[in-house]
């Protein structure tokens, strides 16, 4: 049977979770977590007491807080260790960058802190991305290159990895044309 790390983002498509099997592995991005109580690991890569000041954030951080408290085996990383957070663990960055040994460390957005722990961690067969749109505005410029450079390290180290192309423009260009060819891109992950 194939190992399946489940990487959930919280765009379009993120409900497809529902339906992994019991006892999946499932990495969430920010407070994804509260969406579905079946998130194994939570990745919140900023500064939580910083981005729970925001007014829009700042019921999100609080609820975040909560749910760690009623989920005590759900782990939660960040940039750093914060007390009053039960089960928060420092991202263990440079064990990251010693495994992978890049020249360049290449970090955009959250979703790629998850999928390199899940190759790190988890070692797994597949990588299954649901929510993860990468579509719109900033986060379509900014993150888009650096979640397809982590896919195609995923890729390269013979990891299958299942995309909701419906939901999402990653691995896709803008006409979902093969450059040159002018013909739909194949559907090969």
């Amino acid at each position: 049977m194939e190992k399946t790390v489940y990487i959930l983002g919280k765009g379009d498509g993120w409900d497809a979770i529902e339906e992994a099997p019991k006892d999946s592995i499932i990495y969430g991005v920010n407070d994804a977590c509260l969406r579905t109580p079946e998130v194994t690991h939570t990745f919140h890569m900023h500064d939580l007491y910083e981005y729970g000041k925001a007014k829009v954030t700042e019921s999100s951080t609080r609820l975040l807080k909560r749910h760690c408290e009623l989920h005590p085996e759900m782990e939660l990383y960040s940039i750093k260790h914060y007390k009053d957070f039960p089960n928060c663990k420092i991202y263990p960055l440079d064990e990251v960058l010693e495994y992978f040994n890049l020249p360049i460390p290449y970090f955009t957005s959250g979703p790629e802190y998850m999928i390199a722990y899940a190759i790190m961690k988890e070692n797994p067969d597949v990588l299954a991305l649901h929510g993860l749109n990468m579509s719109v505005g900033k986060e379509y410029i900014d993150q888009k290159p650096g979640v397809e450079f982590w896919i195609g390290l995923a890729l390269g180290k013979g990891i299958k990895v299942l995309l909701q192309h419906e939901h999402t423009s990653i691995m896709k260009t803008r006409d979902s044309k093969l450059y040159g060819y002018f013909m739909k891109q194949w559907r090969i992950y």
